[in-house]
């Protein structure tokens, strides 16, 4: 092999190299940005934090597993103007006063969406929420006017839309009291 020949060869194991590592490069970011993007797009603007999970009290949360989900019940918290993380902590606290009925909260939800437009997963769905055996109870907290603020409703759409479609439920079983 002349001196050229081994030139040669050497810049061409050189750029298969570099080429090689170019393309691993390339091909790591595209998974880094692939994974960030489902992320991204699978939690949105929600929570979904074992942290955030209400205490089992026997109040909010009692901890007893649920049945198959057939229903989404939305309700209104009785709370004017908190943010999702506010209304969880409300929540968390089982001697807090409905101002609307003037007595304790006993009941918790599986979800909270806030004026935020944050949603916070309380209850993981294999337990039930109390007062709801067969549903997924979603709670919001409308603003000082008594109406959702457009992140709250986009919010609460996507949610929706979300757990119809994991849960094959239908339109006439989503219900908002």
């Amino acid at each position: 092999m002349t001196k050229k020949e081994w030139k040669r060869r050497k810049r061409r194991k050189i750029i298969a190299v570099i080429s090689a590592t170019l393309i691993v490069l390339a091909g790591l970011t595209a998974i880094i940005y692939l994974v960030l993007g489902e992320l991204k797009k699978s939690v949105g603007n929600s929570v979904r934090d074992d942290s955030l999970y209400l205490s089992v009290n026997g109040v909010t949360r009692t901890g007893d597993k649920a049945p198959l989900v057939g229903i989404i019940y939305v309700e209104d918290s009785g709370m004017r103007g908190l943010t999702a993380l506010e209304l969880r902590n409300r929540f968390e606290r089982a001697d807090i006063v409905n101002p609307l009925s003037k007595e304790p909260i006993e009941k918790g939800a599986h979800y909270a969406i806030g004026t935020d437009g944050v949603c916070i997963e309380m209850i993981p769905l294999t337990e039930k929420a109390p007062g709801g055996d067969d549903r997924i109870i979603i709670t919001y907290s409308p603003g000082e006017d008594g109406t959702l603020t457009k992140d709250e409703e986009k919010a609460l759409d996507d949610l929706i839309s979300e757990l119809m479609d994991e849960y094959s439920i239908r339109e006439e079983n989503v219900i908002r009291g």
